[in-house]
């Protein structure tokens, strides 16, 4: 084989590849800007059918395991929202730091505060266990109707539960998935990440609007109790990607969820390269244990089933995978293809798609407060393509340690604290709320 021909057969897989996740990202352009359109004839519904006045009483259910630098803030942002009817179930998995006496601290401190609203606070400590276990202790001893699940280096926008309720007046509604955003120092990796939630929470806009949501994150997501956890029980313990597994279970029993864009919380991302790698692998071993788990889902032709995350949603993510392993050694190869032979034309045509993804992000997701992303394109755009080896590297580990049935702990990186800024416009780096 010349090296015409060896040239030509990588630029057509590349474009094969190319026009593939090209299919799937117009689609969710299109759709995502109706998913405002969809949410206004739910408020209409709920009002129509007398439920505007919903108020259940919701716990939120915090798991810490040592989070002395940020579990108290996170306490606060709760006790601090404008709901009113809020449990706080806070759940100590064997912390050996501070974590403890903070909270034992912080609780005396807002005794009275608490006396004068509705809203109380529960610790539980108990010996390490794990998330899973963690998250599974407070809900059984938390009382609400509702249940938030919130990691413990989070914070929560001021209406946060308030808005979360919104979603559930619809009685249709089983799950509701919050809008994470990424805060804390800016640097490489952070704003690596704050760009990447922008776009991936954009794209969950579409999968609401196709009722395909089926990522329930464990930074901010909230379920109704009578509808998830009575009838299916509570978190998978043997798998350290427990929400990943609940989003699955309750998309294969036929729950329905959505995504609520207005109900915003804070968290702390990874702080390193090798912190992002582990995330990642904890990701990506995790979803591809589910995604065996319930290969039943794929392409499933039963009426519970929605045929858009069946047939669309869950064959490209795991496409997606697939394509995974070779993209990074593409896109270099197309570099240097493109440097030998003068034709430019892919890199070209890949910019110009990825720069009207940053125009539509930036004007049209939570009423163009993101404006300040369009002027960003020329300079950030290709730190994606690091993110891209992070995610490639992070694949290939999770492949090995499922060949290997090998366990992975409960990830732990280096906290700073979250700290959310408001800044002037021209600092364009953090969305005002």
């Amino acid at each position: 084989m010349d090296n015409t021909t060896l040239y030509t057969a990588f630029r057509d897989t590349t474009l094969f590849f190319a026009t593939i996740m090209l299919l799937k990202y117009t689609v969710f352009l299109l759709v995502a800007p109706f998913h405002r359109v969809k949410e206004t004839l739910r408020t209409r519904r709920i009002v129509k059918n007398g439920n505007q006045d919903y108020q259940p009483l919701v716990s939120v259910v915090i798991p810490a395991w040592n989070e002395e630098v940020g579990i108290v803030s996170t306490i606060q942002s709760i006790v601090e929202n404008d709901y009113e009817k809020i449990e706080i179930v806070v759940v100590n998995d064997g912390s050996v730091d501070n974590t403890d006496k903070l909270i034992r601290s912080y609780r005396k401190k807002i005794t009275s505060t608490l006396k004068k609203s509705n809203k109380s606070l529960v610790y539980l400590p108990k010996e390490n266990g794990g998330k899973g276990k963690a998250l599974n202790h407070g809900i059984q001893k938390a009382t609400g109707e509702i249940i938030i699940t919130m990691d413990a280096d989070s914070i929560a926008h001021p209406e946060m539960v308030r808005r979360i309720v919104h979603y559930f007046a619809d009685d249709h509604v089983d799950a509701v998935v919050g809008n994470v955003k990424i805060a804390g120092e800016i640097g490489f990796i952070n704003l690596l990440q704050r760009l990447e939630y922008l776009f991936g929470f954009y794209h969950k806009r579409a999968h609401s609007v196709l009722g395909a949501e089926y990522i329930y994150g464990g930074a901010c997501a909230a379920f109704r109790h009578s509808a998830v956890f009575e009838p299916l029980g509570n978190f998978d313990t043997a798998t350290m990607t427990e929400d990943i597994e609940m989003s699955m279970r309750t998309r294969y029993h036929g729950r329905t969820s959505v995504y609520a864009d207005d109900a915003i919380c804070y968290t702390e991302g990874a702080s390193s390269v090798t912190s992002l790698l582990k995330q990642r692998l904890r990701w990506k071993k995790g979803r591809l244990e589910v995604f065996r788990k319930y290969k039943g889902l794929f392409f499933s032709l039963r009426a519970r089933h929605n045929k858009w995350l069946t047939w669309f949603i869950l064959p490209f993510a795991l496409f997606g995978d697939i394509q995974l392993l070779f993209e990074p050694i593409g896109v270099t190869l197309l570099v240097v293809y493109s440097y030998i032979t003068g034709d430019y034309s892919s890199i070209l045509l890949g910019a110009f798609f990825i720069g009207i993804m940053y125009i539509i992000v930036g004007l049209f997701s939570e009423r163009a407060q993101n404006w300040w992303l369009v002027p960003l394109f020329p300079f950030t755009w290709a730190m994606f393509y690091a993110l891209v080896w992070i995610e490639y590297l992070a694949l290939l580990k999770s492949l090995t340690v499922l060949v290997r049935d090998e366990s992975i702990a409960w990830q732990k990186w280096q906290r700073k604290g979250v700290r959310i800024v408001q800044p002037k416009p021209a600092e364009a780096l953090h969305e005002k709320s």
